[in-house]
Formats: C-alpha cells, sequence, structure tokens
C-alpha cells in the first residue's frame, strides 16, 4: 500500500466528516457555499504562504531530529508540528466561513513544496488534511462559536488523519500502534498549544494594523470597541 493512496483515502474520509458535520450544523435557510471576498483570499494566501514558508525550516528540523535521535526523533518532530497547523485555526477564526481553514493549509502546503520543504510532493496532501480536520474543528459548532477551547479543538483535529500516510512515508509503521499513538497524541497537544497561545494575539495585532477591514473578526471587534465592551478576540 503506497502513501499516496492513503492519501487519498485519508483526503476522502476528511471531506465526508466535514460536509457531514456542515449539514448537521448548516443554520435554516444559510446558503449552501459561502464565497470568500477577495479580501478573505488574499488574507488566507498570505497566511498560508507565511506559515508555510515557516514551515520549512521546521520540517528541516524534523528531519535532523528524525536522523539523530533514532526512534525518539519522531516524537521530538512531533512535538514542534503545531506550528505547521497555525494557519488553519488563524484563517478559520479570522474569516468564519467553511473552507477558510482548508485553503489556508493548502497554500501552506503549496509554500513549504516552493520554499524547499525536503518532503516534496506529500506536503501538498498534508497541508489539504490538516486544513480539512481544522475545519471540522469549527464545524462540529456550526462555525458559530470562537474560542480558545475551540481553537485548541481546531488545532488538535488538525493532525488526526494527516499523521496516518506520515507514518508510512516516514517509514515508521514498523514502531507498532502504541508508538504511533503516542506520537499522534503528542502532535494533537503541539496543534491545540500553537493555536491557543498564537491565534487569538495575531488576530487582534492585525485588526489593531487595520489589515483585517471587511473580515467577521474585525467587524465583531469594531462592535465590540462601539459598545465600549473589552474587545471580543482577548476574550476566552
Amino acid at each position: 500500500m503506497s502513501a499516496a493512496f492513503i492519501y487519498l483515502v485519508m483526503a476522502a474520509i476528511a471531506i465526508a466528516i466535514a460536509a457531514i458535520l456542515y449539514l448537521v450544523n448548516r443554520e435554516p435557510g444559510r446558503a449552501f457555499f459561502i464565497g470568500f471576498t477577495l479580501i478573505e483570499i488574499v488574507i488566507m494566501a498570505v497566511i498560508g504562504a507565511i506559515n508555510g514558508v515557516l514551515g520549512t525550516p521546521n520540517a528541516m528540523m524534523g528531519r535532523l531530529f528524525m536522523t539523530f535521535s533514532g526512534s525518539y526523533g519522531f516524537l521530538a518532530f512531533a512535538a514542534i508540528c503545531g506550528g505547521f497547523y497555525v494557519a488553519g485555526p488563524l484563517c478559520g477564526y479570522i474569516i468564519r466561513k467553511p473552507g477558510a481553514a482548508t485553503i489556508a493549509e493548502t497554500m501552506n502546503g503549496v509554500a513549504q513544496l516552493l520554499s524547499g520543504n525536503p518532503n516534496g510532493l506529500p506536503v501538498l496532501a498534508a497541508g489539504f488534511l490538516q486544513g480539512f480536520m481544522s475545519d471540522v474543528g469549527f464545524a462540529i459548532y456550526g462555525y458559530k462559536r470562537w474560542t480558545l477551547s475551540v481553537l485548541a479543538l481546531s488545532g488538535a483535529l488538525a493532525p488526526l488523519l494527516q499523521q496516518i500516510p506520515e507514518v508510512y512515508f516516514f517509514g515508521f509503521g514498523d514502531m507498532g500502534i502504541s508508538y504511533n499513538l503516542l506520537a499522534l497524541v503528542i502532535r494533537m497537544i503541539s496543534g491545540a498549544v500553537y493555536a491557543i497561545i498564537l491565534v487569538k494575539p495575531i488576530t487582534m495585532a492585525l485588526v489593531k494594523a487595520g489589515v483585517l477591514r471587511g473580515t467577521a473578526v474585525a467587524k465583531e471587534e469594531a462592535g465590540g470597541l462601539a459598545s465600549g465592551s473589552q474587545p471580543k478576540a482577548m476574550q476566552g
């Protein structure tokens, strides 16, 4: 069984999960497809590209871990994998539309490939899967809740399907189920921690800089400031 085939199977599973959750939680009367504005597309592309460029040295560090740390290398790599998943929760939180996390993480994969990620073409499939599962975190709540716990869930779910083909790609399938489940748990914790620590502070900085005008989060923050309440992006 090839890694490419496993990537395809995981992609099909991710699409099915996201579609079911979206249909179950979709508000009555809401359009099935919600288009993106030009500014939203630019934001997803820029954030995905920046995260992808930063992800390439992260991937190189992971390669070093796996080369020089033996069986512990894959686990050490898992601890820093949360850095790959930031674009999904961040764009999902800013734009608040189905598919935002998926597009951002796919752009992340494109940027990693173009910036010399040593893992080659599989990073595109990995980005797609990470984004879809990150979207699932928001879809579970119908794209209506934006608390820290939801961001943590989005970050934690990102590697859930992506790691399965990666285990075969890197050749760690022989290490056993317990070892690979431990690696997955570490990745999920890493994804949650990165999302909790980075998403809201980055969002607030971008809102204050005025580069998120017209997005859902900017409108929400403007409404909060107009009423004299604490900016919502700073609330849990």
